[in-house]
């Protein structure tokens, strides 16, 4: 994966497909339940808001992107020299507790059409709509093709 694949996504240069195709072998199972991301990094430094993470929301939601693809771009953007959001804000603290939800779903809510829909709510109002039913759905280990 690309971090400016992501960054370019996120300002528009280039579309859903291209960030798919970068996403494609990014990420390679090294054993039963370990996991290797390829991430090659980007010059700049790029700041996170909100709208971009609703905009990977909106590409769950229209089924251009599978849900379970959050996990690794969330990994992408938490592991990250160059991303970039201040945890001091409402917002910054919104995105960054979003991505680690999205890099944990096995302990937090498990990445589906339901959650996704509920993380782009709580991003946009800040209002938190989870409930304990929404940790009862399995989530693949594995990212779908």
């Amino acid at each position: 994966m690309h971090e400016s694949i992501l960054r370019d996504f996120f300002v528009g240069t280039v579309d859903i497909a291209a960030l798919r195709a970068d996403l494609q072998g990014a990420v390679t199972r090294t054993s039963h339940d370990v996991f290797r991301q390829h991430i090659i990094s980007m010059a700049a430094d790029f700041d996170v808001s909100g709208a971009h993470l609703v905009g990977l929301c909106d590409a769950v939601l229209a089924e251009q992107l599978p849900a379970a693809d959050l996990r690794f771009i969330a990994f992408c953007l938490v592991a990250s020299d160059r991303f970039q959001w201040d945890t001091d804000t409402p917002e910054g603290d919104l995105i960054g507790e979003t991505l680690f939800d999205w890099d944990s779903p096995e302990i937090n809510y498990p990445l589906n059409p339901q959650t996704v829909a509920k993380f782009r709510h709580r991003l946009l109002t800040g209002e938190d709509t989870f409930s304990d039913a929404d940790t009862s759905a399995q989530q693949p280990r594995t990212r779908n093709a």
